[in-house]
């Protein structure tokens, strides 16, 4: 990987989120309310409602992680002969591991790939609306191929060899669209949470490094606090947060700032240094990193709030004091952030598909399998060397035989409610590393100690499917940060033309919204851990109807002065609830000794016999890079890999 010098974005997510800890949950409230949204079509990216971790992917799961059930009923063994190699899951991981052993083993490997969800991609979701006869597109997870001029040798090798040309992405993302209609980033305040709705065109953070052409805002900071619908003494903390960065630490001494900074809670230094103290400053920070992080800012170091562009402080404030190891602190990434597909990183899933399964859908190269139409029904066909078997959740993995003597290992799996097992020579668990140990017996307990530390963090992308933008034209509004909101921000679809597809330039033509929701602990400075466990229990108890609503309102309050109806204009909503986000990554504050090259991921990821561990779990980052390159990594130490 590209040595990098200072302390960036991705380089804050690369130390800096916390594993979820295990928990018995509580019932799922589904409800009888998701016959609104559900799309009667066997096309799972059309499929909307709850998706994600959507009803029927995860019950199986949580029955042999919660219970310990281990009696499955009759097994059957379907497909005859031995598998060269079976994946456990079909997310970005396990289909690279996919690629690269049938690359070392030739297009005759027969390879099986058992994916508990109903469609492939894992967080690279691709949700798929028809509106109007119009085809919409927008991502339901992994959203971009952030700084892939910084990735491994081996994952641009396997993007090349797909077909992704980097510079493509120049022409197709259309950098003038924010600014052709005069679109800017905006805070908007909920009428529930500050008495009246009102939408206010500045953000407390900078948002243009996420949306590339964005229009900047035309208020200056005294100008914007001032309509913020906050009391006085609010108004007065919040600008000096956001004028004062420069001085930040002259209360410190300068030998002293940088370990303050990187030791130091961010809300402490609010508190301590800038002498901030109202309730209304903190809820209205707190949220803004929770997109990037799946934390509050509660719960970041000050070096951290730094380096994802939180108000407060600024690079001047230490960068002289900065020991030289460390570089410059900028809140910066180098490349632009203009890497997307129109449905995100699940085109390289299908990319990844439609090459191992050349027969699903037609095409060949990055603009074609935009709108090329993939039939599902060609994905497990026996006349093929590799073969997806979607809705079939593993439930223990084991060698034939002492693990490092077989020559063998028995996959079983439930599919629809019946028990199946099958042989193969290796196996690669690409699949959420906190599972394995259920899922693996076998394993020493130390290893199973590590891999119940690789948790993830939850959060949940909606797709709304908006009729028309027109009311978002008429504001002016380009993107939204949201303190007090449920849903924490709001993203308009990005302008991305290619493959014969593009979005929306017109306002009377349909346009997808994102909205992002992190759930987040009830009590301020709860450890991430424990933010996570809570957020993880909040979603699973939450029915489509309260997303549902919770849609509804923020869209009418924040858009209505713009003559939007949310009974009117939403065509449909794809709720994306991943309880199971983000990878574990460590924290600056609560694990400062977990990266990418060290932690309990390092111990849970060892090999055992034929049996080999990937995702990007198994690395700590959570990119589409360190999946993949996880996955070559598992697969270079199967037995006989070359």
């Amino acid at each position: 990987m590209t040595d990098r010098s200072g302390i960036t974005r991705r380089d804050f997510l690369n130390g800096a989120l916390l594993a979820l800890g295990s928990t018995l949950l509580p019932p799922l409230a589904l409800g009888n309310d998701l016959d609104r949204w559900l799309a009667d079509d066997d096309y799972p990216p059309r499929r909307t409602g709850l998706r994600g971790n959507h009803p029927g992917a995860f019950e199986t799961a949580h029955a042999l992680a919660w219970t310990g059930k281990g009696d499955w009923g009759p097994v059957t063994e379907p497909d005859g002969a031995d598998y060269d190699l079976v994946i456990v899951g079909a997310g970005i991981s396990g289909l690279a591991a996919a690629w690269f052993y049938q690359q070392q083993q030739g297009p005759q490997a027969r390879i099986l790939l058992l994916e508990n969800h109903d469609d492939f991609g894992g967080h690279a979701k691709r949700n798929e609306f028809v509106v109007d006869g119009q085809t919409r597109l927008s991502y339901g997870g992994s959203q971009t191929m952030q700084t892939p001029g910084r990735y491994s040798r081996t994952a641009v090798f396997l993007l090349r060899d797909l077909g992704v040309k980097l510079d493509r992405f120049v022409s197709a993302y259309d950098m003038t669209f924010f600014q052709r209609h005069a679109l800017r980033p905006a805070t908007f305040f909920e009428g529930k949470t500050y008495g009246k709705a009102s939408v206010v065109p500045f953000t407390l953070t900078d948002v243009s490094w996420g949306v590339p052409g964005i229009a900047r805002s035309t208020l200056s900071p005294e100008q914007a606090v001032e309509r913020m619908p906050l009391a006085s003494r609010a108004k007065e903390q919040l600008l000096r947060i956001l004028t004062g960065g420069d001085g930040a630490l002259d209360r410190i001494t300068a030998e002293a700032r940088f370990s303050y900074a990187r030791a130091t809670p961010y809300f402490t230094f609010l508190r301590e240094q800038l002498l901030v103290d109202d309730p209304d400053v903190f809820r209205m920070l707190r949220s803004l990193p929770a997109e990037y992080t799946g934390q509050g800012a509660d719960t970041l170091s000050t070096l951290e709030a730094l380096a994802l562009g939180l108000p407060g402080i600024t690079e001047r404030a230490i960068a002289d004091r900065t020991p030289t190891r460390s570089g410059p602190v900028t809140p910066d990434e180098s490349e632009p952030y203009i890497h997307h597909f129109p449905d995100g990183n699940a085109s390289i899933a299908r990319l990844l598909v439609r090459r191992l399964i050349p027969r699903v859908a037609p095409g060949a190269t990055m603009d074609d399998v935009i709108l090329a139409p993939f039939d599902y029904g060609r994905l497990d066909r026996p006349d093929s060397a590799v073969r997806l078997r979607l809705n079939s959740t593993v439930v223990h993995v084991a060698h034939e035989g002492t693990p490092h003597q077989a020559d063998r290992v028995l996959v079983t799996y439930v599919l629809k409610n019946r028990t199946y097992r099958v042989r193969t020579k290796h196996c690669v668990l690409a699949c959420y590393n906190i599972m394995i140990p259920h899922l693996v017996p076998e394993l020493p307990q130390e290893q199973k100690d590590a891999l119940r530390q690789a948790a993830k963090a939850p959060l949940v992308y909606t797709a709304v499917s908006l009729r028309n933008w027109r009311a978002i034209r008429e504001l002016g509004l380009g993107a939204a940060e949201c303190p007090g909101s449920f849903h924490q921000s709001v993203l308009l679809d990005y302008p991305i033309r290619m493959g014969g597809y593009g979005s929306s330039d017109d306002p009377a033509h349909p346009m997808i919204l994102t909205m992002i929701h992190v759930p987040l602990a009830d009590q301020y400075g709860t450890p991430p851990r424990e933010q996570f466990r809570q957020g993880r229990v909040k979603l699973f108890s939450m029915p489509f109807a309260q997303f549902e609503t919770a849609v509804k309102e923020h869209l009418d309050g924040m858009l209505g002065p713009g003559g939007f109806d949310a009974d009117r204009d939403i065509q449909a909503i794809t709720v994306n609830r991943w309880a199971h986000g983000y990878t574990y990554q460590g924290s600056a504050l609560y694990d400062p000794d977990v990266t990418g090259e060290r932690g309990p991921h390092v111990v849970g990821r060892r090999s055992l016999g034929r049996i080999t561990i990937a995702n990007s779990d198994a690395g700590a980052r959570a990119y589409m890079d360190a999946a993949i390159d996880q996955a070559w990594r598992a697969v270079q130490e199967l037995p006989g890999s070359s």
